[in-house]
Order: C-alpha cells, then sequence, then structure tokens
C-alpha cells in the first residue's frame, strides 16, 4: 500500500479536492455510517460477478471509492485492488484501513486529470459506485475508464436510479442527476464500451427513498437519515431485499425488477 499522486497543473491534489468537493466532511459521516453495511456491499459485488459470468478481474481499479466499504469486500475477490479517491480525508482513512493489507493499493488521485497514470497500473477491471452521479461531465470520465482498461477490460457501474426519485436527499448528497437504465447504456456506450447487461437493483429500497427524499424532503443524505437501530435493521434485511429482486427479476429489463434504487451496468472494452 503506497499513497501517491501527481498535482494538477500549479494545483496540488488537497486544492483540487477542496474545489470538487465542498461538502467533504459531510460525505465521509455518510459513508463511515455505511461501512457496517458489509452484507449490502457482497450483495453488489456478487451480482457484479453474476452479470460478469464470474470474477471482474485479478487487479481491480475501485474509481472513487471513498473509505474503501466496497474494498474490504472486492480485496477478497481479485488479487490486488487499487483504491483511489480524491478526497485526502477518505484517503487518510483509506491508508490506516488497509496499511499492511496485502493486495491493497491506497493512490490519491484525480481522476479526470491522471489517466495516464492510472493506466499504467495496468488494472484489468474498474468498478465506479455511486460516483457519476456527482461529476458534472459523466461522459467524460467513462472515456478515461476507457482509456485506463485494455481492451477486453471489465467496467461495473452503479448509480442512483430514476430521475422522478430525485429530491431533498440528493440535493444534501451532491447529485447532479438519477439515470434509468437506457440513460445508462446511453452514456456507457457513447464512452465506446460495449455494454453487457444493465439492470435496477433493490426495488425495496425505493419506498423509503421516495419517503424520505421527495415526500419528507429530509435535507439529509440518506444513510444519515436512518438512527443506529434503523441501520441495524436494514443490515439485518439485505437478505430480504436481496429476495424481493429475485421475485420481481421477471418483470423488470435485464432481469431485475422492474424498479430500483440504483442500476447496475456491466460493459467490456472492445
Amino acid at each position: 500500500m503506497s499513497p501517491s499522486g501527481q498535482p494538477e497543473g500549479d494545483e496540488g491534489l488537497d486544492q483540487v479536492a477542496a474545489r470538487k468537493l465542498p461538502h467533504e466532511e459531510e460525505h465521509l459521516a455518510a459513508l463511515e455510517r455505511m461501512a457496517g453495511l458489509e452484507p449490502y456491499y457482497r450483495w453488489v459485488a456478487e451480482l457484479a460477478e453474476a452479470l460478469n459470468g464470474g470474477p471482474l478481474g485479478s487487479r481491480v481499479l475501485d474509481a472513487g471509492c471513498g473509505i474503501g466499504n466496497f474494498v474490504e469486500v472486492m480485496r477478497h475477490r481479485a488479487d490486488e485492488v487499487l483504491a483511489v479517491d480524491l478526497s485526502p480525508k477518505n484517503v487518510a482513512v483509506l491508508q490506516r484501513r488497509f496499511e499492511g493489507v496485502e493486495g491493497v493499493e491506497v493512490l490519491q488521485t484525480d481522476l479526470d486529470a491522471q489517466r495516464e497514470e492510472l493506466r499504467a497500473r495496468r488494472v484489468d477491471a474498474v468498478v465506479c459506485l455511486d460516483v457519476l452521479e456527482h461529476i458534472q461531465d459523466d461522459l467524460s470520465l467513462l472515456r478515461s475508464f476507457a482509456g485506463i482498461l485494455p481492451p477486453g477490460g471489465t467496467l461495473f457501474v452503479k448509480v442512483p436510479a430514476h430521475q422522478w426519485l430525485f429530491g431533498s436527499v440528493d440535493l444534501a448528497s451532491d447529485h447532479l442527476r438519477r439515470y434509468s437504465r437506457r440513460d445508462l447504456v446511453t452514456r456507457v456506450e457513447e464512452a465506446g464500451f460495449q455494454v453487457r447487461a444493465a439492470r435496477y437493483m433493490n426495488l425495496a429500497g425505493v419506498g423509503p427513498y421516495l419517503l424520505k427524499s421527495r415526500i419528507l424532503r429530509r435535507g439529509s443524505t440518506f444513510s444519515s437519515s436512518f438512527n443506529e437501530r434503523q441501520l441495524r435493521w436494514i443490515k439485518r434485511s439485505i437478505g430480504a431485499f436481496r429476495a424481493v429482486d429475485r421475485a420481481t427479476g421477471w418483470a423488470g429489463p435485464g432481469g431485475g425488477p422492474p424498479v430500483g434504487q440504483s442500476v447496475v451496468l456491466l460493459a467490456t472494452r472492445p
């Protein structure tokens, strides 16, 4: 594990982070609250592997990995994981969390500007979970991923679903948009990828999100709107949420439910 990163012009990475991440402290708090939901992240990893027909890759880049909640799962499913984030606060947590952990490398990186450095790491898969919705030019970032991956490399993306769910929770989370399945497929194909699978995920999460973001209009991130007891209940209920998706998989595109809190997509670089 070795942190590194190069400045963008005369502007260092911490200065870039301060400009691009105005609510860094709030997002860190949300990620820390989500750290206990390991069954959820395992669900995402298992779904990604099911769509891929096997492991995503041997050397996986987790782009915008936060404090490593998904890295913790992926390090048991890949030979090496490159944990990349721009936030210096997130990177500090990553360094402590994975200190001495074999197969995990931490890198502070601006994904918009350091494509060549990441390409040199020779990853064969990129995962990007709940990042694109924060990026003004999401197509440019997807094209960066295409530039990082070799031919045949795998991209797995997860984003918030359905613009009709967009509300106060999204604004508090610095989301610029939510995506339909078709929106995401079109975007990824425009970036030069061949989409192999795309579907909705977590139908059970739609109702609570609609209530908090569109009806009650809670001005906080989704995870911050739950107390500790409710988060423990969610953790115990992940198996039931998965069962709901399986039971409704006949009704939606790509073998998933007809709607969901997220869209997941698997693609290959030709």
